[in-house]
Order: C-alpha cells, then structure tokens, then sequence
C-alpha cells in the first residue's frame, strides 16, 4: 500500500506543479474540467464573473496529493489497518482540496477581471458634472464615474442652452462621441411638477 499512495502522492503533486507553471490552462496545457456541481455566479455591481465549479482539475490534484502523502505517512510510520487508512487519507484529502478550493474563491476569482455585457457600457441615465461649461449651442466637458473609474467626454445641452461649470447633470442620451445632457435639478423640478399635476 505504501507505493499505491506514493504514487498518488507523486501523481497528484506533478499535476499541481504542472497546473501552476502552466498558468491553470492558460498558456496552452489545459487539464480535464469537470462540470459539476456548479456554484452561482458571483456579481460585481452589474457584472458578472466566471461560475466556479468546486470539483476540478486543480482540486482533483490537491486531494490526490493530500490523500496520497496522508496515506503513504500512515501506512509507513503505524500500524493502522488498511480499511482505517484510506478513510482517514481521505479525509485528508478532502481537507485539502476543500483549502485550495477556498484558495481560489477568496484569493484568485477576487482578482478575475468582470466579463462586462453590452449594456453595463451604455452611459444613459448616467449623473455627471460639467468641468468645462457649454456655451449656447455649443460644447463642454462631462465627468462621471462608471464602475469606480471617473471617466470625461464631450457634452452638449440637450435643449442647446447655456450651462455653467459645475452644474450636476444627468446625461439624456450619447450620439456619435457627444453625451447630451440635462441639469439635474432641472429634471427634478419637471418631475415635481409632473407628480404635482397628476394630483
């Protein structure tokens, strides 16, 4: 029994070497994934980030590396029966599959970049501030923040008027690389007085 585990051991441990020099499949050597037990996608703000499936390559080799090295330790230094070895080397390396699993949860799916859909780019309904004002019928400058990064463009006024620097505003629509935007407070005072006539 001492060789079987040895082997996993060795087995296991030279995939898991082979796993992390390769980049987890990313430069070219892709080990088998198996597809199950799926958990739920993981969401950041509006995005979402690659399902994460609990039994795969990486975790197969940390309980194959696990189970063997804790069974080849029980089998050379006691004098365990065979039948109370492998559950025990089992458990072990459950133990240590469930840690690399954990591993990749918390530490390496945290620093995965968000698949973003098309519409998390549209920047409709999107409230900025003006840092260069809009001359009538003309241009200015919009900042706003679109999932945590601040970003600028070139606005005009939706109804061509003159609008001061600073002014909060809301940005109605984007057409060819120009965001056409509304005062906040303009907007808000048409919704009061909207509400106010439905009453």
């Amino acid at each position: 029994m001492e060789a079987f585990f040895l082997v996993l051991f060795l087995t296991g441990a030279s995939l898991a070497v082979l796993s992390v020099l390769s980049g987890i499949g990313h430069l070219g050597l892709h080990l088998p994934h198996f597809h199950t037990a799926h958990l739920p996608h993981l969401h950041i703000g509006s995005a979402h980030i690659y399902d994460v499936a609990p039994v795969n390559a990486t975790t197969i080799t940390a309980f194959l590396a696990w189970f063997g090295g804790s069974g080849y330790v029980l089998t050379s230094t006691t004098h365990l029966p065979t039948l109370l070895i492998l559950p025990l080397a089992a458990l072990a390396g459950a133990f240590g599959a469930s840690l690399v699993a954990l591993f990749l949860l918390r530490v390496l799916l945290r620093g995965q970049t968000p698949e973003l859909r098309p519409e998390d780019y549209r920047i409709e309904g999107t409230l900025g501030r003006l840092t260069v004002p809009i001359r009538r019928g003309g241009t200015g400058e919009v900042v706003y923040d679109k999932f945590g990064v601040t970003r600028s463009n070139g606005a005009r006024c939706a109804d061509g008027s003159l609008l001061p620097r600073g002014t909060e505003v809301v940005i109605l629509r984007y057409e060819r690389g120009m965001a056409y935007v509304e005062p906040l407070d303009r907007l808000l005072a048409a919704r009061a007085s909207h509400d106010t006539e439905q009453l």
